[in-house]
Order: structure tokens, then sequence, then C-alpha cells
């Protein structure tokens, strides 16, 4: 695998989204260490990495110098007992403002000066930052408990009868209750050719009820719709969430 790229490769610094940390163990494999990074382009870009001495898988590292950062807490907490909120940024890497929108500009700032990034992560003990979802992606259940749809969808896309896929919140028939459904694009190659879609998903129910038993009941997808065609998306790759919502 080395030889694929050139021999020399010994490091690679990610950004852009999080890595699933079994691929971060299959690259270390061949002897290639991955660093990953969190930056913005409001803050110039960069403003955390995980330092190549002292790496912990699942964080984008600590901030770098010329900014701090700081969690803003939404009262949720992660199962380590670390406060869990938004992410919030202040430094002279931070813009003064979008260009000719004073709104905008409101918006993405707190009233103390600190830059909005909106993203939901938590920092822990050391000062690493760990991003969990996107502020505008959390999935408010009726009993007040916030789901980060990334995170389910992460331990969803380790199945490999699942090639796309993207959990959001469905009311249920009655309308009092949030039911996580997972929207699924799935590795046809996996089934029979002449598998029905009530076949696949049948089976699909199965595999992520296992995963389902290893989750908090609040955690637990409840419902599956699958579709034969690949999710909108942007140009970076990412599927266009709010379409599926």
């Amino acid at each position: 695998m080395i030889d694929a790229f050139g021999g020399r490769l010994t490091n690679i610094i990610c950004g852009g989204a999080r890595l699933d940390p079994k691929m971060i163990e299959g690259f270390e494999s061949f002897g290639i260490s991955i660093f990953e990074g969190f930056g913005i382009t409001e803050c110039a870009p960069l403003t955390a990495v995980t330092p190549y001495y002292a790496r912990k898988y699942g964080s984008v590292g600590p901030a770098v110098n010329c900014c701090t950062i700081r969690i803003e807490g939404d009262g949720s907490k992660t199962d380590d007992g670390f406060e869990q909120g938004e992410i919030q940024i202040k430094g002279d890497n931070v813009m003064l403002g979008y260009y000719k929108n004073e709104e905008a500009t409101r918006e993405a700032f707190t009233d103390d000066g600190w830059f909005r990034t909106g993203d939901i992560g938590y920092m822990d003990a050391d000062g690493y930052v760990y991003i969990t979802g996107r502020l505008k992606s959390v999935i408010v259940l009726e009993n007040g408990k916030n789901v980060f749809p990334e995170e389910i969808e992460e331990y969803l896309g380790g199945l490999e009868e699942i090639n796309e896929c993207v959990v959001v919140g469905r009311h249920s028939a009655s309308g009092d209750e949030v039911v996580l459904t997972a929207g699924v694009y799935p590795g046809l190659t996996r089934f029979a050719p002449e598998a029905t879609d009530a076949q696949i998903t049948e089976e699909l129910r199965k595999k992520i009820n296992a995963i389902n038993r290893t989750l908090p009941a609040f955690k637990q997808v409840r419902a599956v719709e699958i579709r034969r065609t690949e999710f909108e998306k942007t140009t970076s790759r990412k599927i266009k969430r709010h379409l599926v919502v």
C-alpha cells in the first residue's frame, strides 16, 4: 500500500469530517499515521490539530496557539461525564465579520465575542476536542434528550450492507413521539439480485437491531427507509441532509 503512494508516505493530516477510528487503525497497520485537525474558513482556517507525539483516537486535538476553544454547554454530557455543547472559538485568527452582511455577522458571534462554529462536541480533561455532530442536525426527542445523528450513522456505516445512510427524526402517526429513522442506500450487491425492497429492509432491520442492542434506548434506530439511488451530495461529497429531513 505504501508503494502505491510513492513509497515514502508516513503521515496524513485529515480534516473536513470525523474519521472512523477503524479507518485510522487500518492505515496504522500499514505504518501510516493519521492526524486529525479541525478548521473553518472563518478562523483562517486551523483551530485545533492532533500533536504527533500525543495522539488520541477520535479527537481533533487541542486548540492551536493562536486561539482558544470553549464548549458552550447545552446541558448534555458524554458517557464519560464531559460537558457537551457548541464548539466556540476566540483568537487573532478569527474573522472580523462577513463582508457587507451585518446580520450574518451578528448571528455568527456570541454576545461576549466568541465565534459560533455550529459544531457540537466536547473537551476532555487534557483540552483535546472531540466533534460529535452539527448543531443544526441535532434531533431532539420528546423526552428532551438530544441525539447526534452523525454518531449513529458512524455505527451503521460499519455494516457491509450499507453504502450510505442518514439518520433523521420522524414524528410518529400520533405525533407525540419522535422516531429515529435510518435512510439507507444499501450495498445492493450484498443482496440477491431478485431481492425486493421489503426483503432488503427486513435484512437491514436485523443488522441494525444488533447495533441497537449496544446503544442506550434513546439512541436506537426504530425505522428503516431504503432507496435505490445515492443521496444527493454537495461538491465536497457531503450528503445534503436537509433534503432527507
